[in-house]
């Protein structure tokens, strides 16, 4: 066991209090006029909690940390104290204290490069556990008067607590990259909640200081304390694991006075007793008590993926970009773009690709692209190469006049007809044909873009005021107000009895300000005209709850993949593909089915297209390989069975030659 540097700090005190106490011994006694008498009072403070440890998993819960060292923490405490006044230079002085002991045990650990959609970088995982640990602790000391005419005591004992609350917490997360997770697809693992295992229900400890008495009546006398307590327990039986406290604080101790004179002469009858107290507890949407009045904000988020489809279709004999379906923006609306608020649907993300480009471009100040123009070779377009660099040109110009894009990061090219296009004889490839053609020599700008929405939900819990009134002459009237800050929030008032609760509902659209407090005050007169008044107050927190929608099905998780777009006519997997497949194989695990559908546009018969979307399924199959291994997988060709978008138009057709992955895992 690990020797932590409190309880060096602890054996230092207690050397130089047991000194100070030998040359005190020689100082002549009554120089300074200590109370005499045994006094009582009440105690409260902060501390910090230093936790050492030496362990790297709690007993029979799994954790990858190669060790936890130790954590902090800060808590109030707050006690009652009995002092019984030194005798020769020695006292005792009795404390019974509620402790918060919690602390935070936090370890990073890089667990070297990973995968993700920026690229390789290093993976960063914190292994945390977060102790809720409270207890009742008894410290018996002994005290010593150090100096003759300074009231400064010394103490030194033991302290034992019994553990009222002894819980841990533990997760492992991904703190980088953004996009990581581990073989379960989440980012988030080993989650554990409950009792420490193997946990103790004593502590035991050694505790000293020091306080200084400052006397303030003869009744009254205010005492600051400053203590250390080393730990000598550990929170679990089953590993190293020890609290420390480092605690300041302050009592008020009150010391019985003399007897009082014999009394006066029968004072008259006293008033009719009016005697008003207040108190609220507070309860949740469904009628649940809770111990503190949080605002509940439920943020729900939902994320999709959609490939990039890199080609800008053009009119015929045209070079006009704002005839074609891109949106395009002015110069002062680039600052506020940000592709996820694209909205929700794959025509409407490829009708900015052109803003995703040069957003993406800025972002990524290293990378180029190359423009490529093309004609349909029909009417006046054929071999019209002047025409196909016009086209790459209004490409350029976008770019480079609205997005700021330096053209030496830009390459303009000019051809007649596409490789890979329908024939030139139907009217499907003529519309094709039409178009600039956008490459990249850096993944990140043609990468699939990720849409996320935010939705949030406010939650307020229902307050119920508990009055308390005692009134021989009987109440009259009554009123309670409750305010924040200066606002009035709610008036309650009456006539006669009160109810025994007030129920405030709270209007959601205008709930108090997270971090402020709420008081409460209540009024009440009795038929003999007094008046007496009771407040209460609550200070108002915040919580956030976060939730994501996550398609389910018979105790399945569903995800849908629909990542991958093919050439025309083609079924081959691209270098860009097999990278954007990298993010299926992460959604698999050993619990999941597979189906891979494959589609294509209605150019050709539907037989042959249904042969086309077979090789496409195929060769998606062999680009996962070993992801797919002992998992129950199967094939669907689609074909043009079923269009998934706008045959109509170009873009509609580029993404119907596509394949989507169905991954169902089953749920834990």
């Amino acid at each position: 066991m690990r020797c932590s540097p409190i309880r060096f700090i602890v054996i230092a005190l207690c050397l130089a209090f047991f000194s100070a106490t030998s040359q005190a011994q020689q100082l002549t006694e009554k120089s300074h006029n200590f109370e005499r008498k045994n006094s009582i009072g009440v105690a409260l403070g902060y501390g910090l909690n230093l936790h050492s440890a030496d362990f790297p998993e709690l007993p029979g819960v799994a954790n990858c940390c190669t060790g936890f060292t130790g954590g902090s923490g800060t808590a109030p405490w707050f006690g009652l104290v009995y002092n019984i006044p030194p005798g020769d230079g020695f006292g005792v002085n009795l404390q019974l204290t509620y402790v918060d002991a919690s602390a935070d045990l936090i370890e990073e650990e890089n667990i070297g490069p990973i995968g993700s959609v920026l690229g390789p970088q290093d993976g960063i995982v914190e292994h945390r556990l977060y102790s809720t640990t409270a207890m009742l602790e008894f410290r018996p000391t002994v005290t010593y008067t150090l100096f003759k005419s300074i009231p400064l005591t010394g103490f030194l004992g033991p302290a034992v607590g019994f553990l009222m609350t002894n819980d841990v917490q533990q997760e492992e997360a991904f703190t980088n990259p953004p996009d990581a997770a581990f073989d379960d697809g989440s980012r988030v693992r080993n989650q554990y909640e409950g009792e420490v295992p193997e946990g103790g229900s004593l502590y035991f400890g050694l505790a000293t200081g020091l306080r200084y008495h400052t006397y303030l009546s003869k009744t009254l006398t205010l005492v600051p304390e400053l203590s250390i307590t080393a730990g000598m327990t550990s929170l679990s039986d089953g590993v190293d694991w020890t609290p420390n406290f480092v605690r300041g604080g302050l009592a008020l101790m009150f010391t019985m006075p003399d007897p009082p004179p014999p009394p006066p002469q029968q004072p008259p009858p006293p008033p009719p007793v009016l005697a008003v107290d207040l108190d609220a507890t507070v309860q949740t949407r469904s009628g649940t008590e809770v111990p503190e009045f949080r605002i509940v904000v439920e943020e729900i988020r939902q994320s999709e993926l959609f490939p990039i489809l890199p080609f800008i279709f053009f009119d015929q004999q045209s070079s006009d970009l704002s005839k074609t379906s891109q949106a395009l923006l002015g110069q002062q609306d680039t600052r506020s773009f940000d592709e996820t608020n694209l909205p929700n649907n794959t025509l409407d993300v490829y009708s900015h690709v052109l803003n995703i480009v040069g957003s993406r471009m800025l972002a990524n100040p290293e990378a180029n692209v190359t423009l490529t123009g093309h004609n349909n070779m029909t009417g006046e377009e054929r071999n019209n190469t002047t025409l196909s660099r016009s086209r790459a040109d209004a490409v350029e110009s976008y770019l480079t006049d609205v997005w700021n894009i330096d053209p030496s990061r830009i390459t303009v090219r000019a051809r007649n007809y596409p490789r890979e296009a329908p024939e030139r004889e139907s009217i499907e490839g003529q519309q094709e044909a039409r178009r600039v053609e956008i490459e990249s020599d850096t993944y990140a700008i043609l990468a699939p873009v990720q849409w996320e929405d935010v939705q949030r939900k406010l939650i307020t819990p229902n307050i119920s005021f508990k009055p308390d009134v005692t009134s021989e002459a009987g109440v009259r009237t009554w009123n309670l107000l409750v305010t924040e800050g200066e606002t009035e929030l709610a008036l309650f008032d009456g006539t006669g009895d009160m109810p025994a609760a007030i129920p405030w509902v709270i209007d959601t659209t205008a709930p108090p300000e997270a971090g402020s407090n709420l008081l409460a005050e209540l009024e009440v007169q009795d038929n003999a005209g007094q008046t007496r008044r009771a407040e209460f107050e609550m200070p108002v927190g915040q919580e956030v709850r976060t939730r994501e929608i996550v398609e389910e099905r018979e105790g399945k998780r569903i995800d849908r993949f629909s990542l991958i777009l093919f050439d025309f006519q083609k079924s081959t997997i691209g270098a860009e593909n097999r990278r954007i497949l990298e993010i299926v194989k992460n959604a698999i695990t050993p619990r999941s089915r597979v189906t891979i559908y494959g589609f294509a546009d209605r150019t050709g018969n539907p037989e042959y297209n249904r042969n086309l979307a077979m090789e496409r399924c195929q060769s998606v199959q062999r680009a996962l390989g070993g992801a797919l291994a002992n998992i129950p997988t199967t094939l669907e060709a689609v074909g043009s069975d079923r269009l998934l978008f706008d045959n109509d138009i170009p873009e509609g057709r580029n993404y119907c030659r596509t394949v989507q992955i169905v991954v169902e895992t089953g749920l834990e």
